[in-house]
């Protein structure tokens, strides 16, 4: 059996994710933020004996060292990291505006060091693994030669930090057979605005199957950094 663990599986992608993991074969740590969030619980209730169910914050260094501790308790290693929580913080706001620069810290929070301290935390038990692939949920805001936006600084800003920071683990880790990916999911209907984003044309069922598409069934090529992909296979640039 190969043994995934996805971050952020309250809802959205990051649910799919983890129920399309199951029909592949694999046992699923899901991690999710907030515990009234039940939909996970439904899914690990319907695969007993294949999944477990963590309360995960990957911005608290405590949060993080406990999953960590209930990961290497219920599985022998870990195959897939996939890093998926994250979140938006202002997207109006730009230069010259009243900025909330703490807002900024938390979203750089999560979306930067939320996935180091996971990766980190995890690295021992990737290593034991077989397939040793880390996917880091990262996006096209993340592109310091594609940037159009005048704003929205907590986010892009997190994600071009978030792709530094895969960098930098699979030149660590490299040698011990890991490859990292820096994945774009596409505009998702989801709820990371607060509300569904109706203006988005790929649904999170959609995202995740070609999330793990890529992850799964791609021959990746050789690269000395991670790839930065979308979910579709295509090559963004940093």
């Amino acid at each position: 059996m190969h043994y995934a663990l996805v971050t952020g599986t309250d809802h959205g992608i990051g649910l799919e994710l983890a129920r399309q993991l199951l029909s592949r074969g694999y046992y699923v740590t899901a991690c999710r933020l907030r515990p009234q969030e039940e939909a996970i619980d439904a899914l690990c209730a319907g695969n007993p004996g294949r999944m477990q169910v963590l309360t995960l914050d990957i911005s608290q260094d405590e949060s993080v060292k406990q999953m960590a501790q209930a990961v290497e308790r219920a599985t022998p290693c870990l195959d897939l990291l996939i890093n998926n929580a994250g979140i938006l913080g202002d997207m109006a706001k730009t230069v010259g505006d009243e900025l909330d620069f703490d807002e900024m810290l938390r979203v750089f929070n999560v979306n930067a060091l939320g996935p180091l301290r996971v990766t980190n935390a995890l690295a021992a038990h990737l290593l034991r693994g077989e397939e040793k692939k880390i996917i880091n949920l990262s996006s096209e805001a993340g592109s310091i030669q594609d940037c159009w936006r005048e704003g929205w600084f907590g986010y892009c800003m997190s994600k071009a930090a978030n792709n530094m920071q895969g960098a930098l683990v699979q030149n660590a880790l490299r040698r011990g057979g890991v490859r990292v990916v820096q994945m774009h999911p596409g505009h998702v209907a989801t709820y990371m605005r607060g509300h569904l984003d109706t203006t988005a044309r790929i649904t999170p069922d959609l995202s995740a199957a070609g999330i793990l598409r890529v992850a799964l069934d791609t021959a990746w090529p050789a690269s000395d950094r991670p790839l930065f992909l979308d979910e579709q296979g295509n090559t963004l640039k940093y």
